[in-house]
């Protein structure tokens, strides 16, 4: 009757080739993620381990057969946290890992050849993946002040596959230089107990991880301008909001400008699309030089910008707006090779009291910046609601 063994090799097997081409349809269709493509690897390695391990009556001797399978085991374990290091963009690991794996495997050589030690040689892989594995974790939740739920679940499942694999060198220590028959018969049972279960176990997690990845970035893509990189309108929406809710909790001031590029069609018309464009990139760039993590800062529509501005009043909103339309004025685009003046209009408002939502102000600023468009275009102009512009430049309330 066959082994036991040899039916949990097979699943292995058969189960790392499955991942194997999930992880490399994810690589494909998700944009050619690098650390897809790394686990896609990793997992493919995999398939050749078990695969291995099962044609051992193959090889030559036995030391052939465990030197090449744990060669391919540290293929999975370097290719699996290097794969987390590429997502997180991890600084704190070192860039390259294989000079270590190569020195984890001149150990497993030394063991098996120059100086046997079964107890050494057996609890070398599954004490290097436990390290890793903790690591992987680690790079996880550091990756973000606020780890998403999927990735709570993927760091807790390398975790516990982490700590088995570590109990497991324990006893694969235990057994000595010449390998006691009594702790290497408890490896094995703890070893095939524990293994395929933290191994696919961790695999569907970083899987479920990686569809949370795509997950939040449609919503990114949902809620972001694609051609300048800012919020559009439905953003704008969402994120005012909340601004506007806690300004009324915090009785805090916030104020708002909505401004837009003078003359923007004629840009369109004399120079083309591609002009408009690099007017509206341009335009945005300037826009977003020096804004506060709080700031607000979305294209709501086809030239025309707003920037939501929490705990600014609307004399700190004013310079911020006269800045800018300064720093536009002076700031002209190359088209062509050319220089290109390029002017914006700016309306300024704050919050009062009779505003039931962000939109109220949204409307005045809207007013306020109609009303720089039929002065001139190139200027500030406030809510007139509120406040009047005095000669020196000053704010002066309205008497009601």
């Amino acid at each position: 009757m066959t082994s036991p063994v040899f039916y949990i090799l097979v699943a292995l097997a058969l189960t790392s080739a499955m991942i194997s081409v999930v992880f490399f349809m994810a690589w494909k269709m998700l944009g050619e993620k690098p650390y897809a493509l790394s686990w896609a690897v990793a997992f493919l390695a995999a398939t050749i381990q078990w695969s291995f391990n099962l044609a051992n009556a193959w090889f030559p001797n036995w030391e052939t057969y465990w030197i090449t399978v744990n060669a391919f085991a540290l293929v999975v374990i370097t290719l699996g946290l290097r794969g987390h290091c590429q997502r997180t963009r991890c600084k704190r690991l070192p860039k390259n890992l294989w000079p270590y794996a190569g020195m984890v495997y001149i150990a497993v050589v030394w063991t098996t050849i120059v100086d046997p030690h079964i107890g050494i040689g057996t609890a070398l892989i599954p004490g290097v993946a436990s390290l890793t594995l903790f690591a992987s974790a680690t790079t996880i939740i550091a990756h973000r002040e606020l780890p998403r739920p999927a990735e709570w679940a993927a760091a807790v499942s390398l975790i516990a596959f982490g700590l088995t694999q570590l109990a497991a060198a324990g006893v694969a220590l235990m057994q000595g230089a010449d390998g006691n028959e009594t702790w290497r018969s408890l490896y094995l049972h703890f070893n095939f107990l524990t293994l395929p279960a933290g191994y696919t176990g961790t695999a569907m997690f970083i899987i479920f991880m990686l569809a949370s990845d795509l997950s939040e970035e449609m919503k990114e893509i949902a809620v972001r301008d694609q051609l300048t990189g800012l919020l559009n309108r439905r953003g704008f929406s969402e994120q005012g909001a909340q601004a506007f809710a806690t300004a009324c909790r915090s009785d805090r001031p916030l104020s708002v400008i909505i401004t837009d590029i003078d003359r923007f069609k004629f840009i369109n018309d004399e120079h083309g699309h591609a002009a408009g464009d690099s007017a509206l990139c341009h335009f945005a760039r300037v826009l977003s030089a020096g804004r506060r993590t709080e700031d607000i800062l979305a294209r709501v529509g086809g030239e025309e910008f707003a920037l939501v501005l929490p705990g600014t009043t609307l004399e700190a909103a004013t310079k911020i707006a006269d800045d800018l339309c300064s720093l536009i004025d002076a700031s002209p685009i190359r088209v062509d090779g050319n220089s290109l003046p390029m002017t914006a209009s700016f309306g300024v408002a704050t919050i009062s009291g009779k505003d039931a939502n962000l939109s109220d102000i949204i409307v005045r600023a809207d007013r306020a910046l109609y009303r720089s468009k039929r002065a001139g275009r190139n200027r500030v102009d406030l809510e007139s609601s509120q406040v009047l512009r005095a000669l020196d430049g000053s704010l002066q309330p309205i008497s009601l």
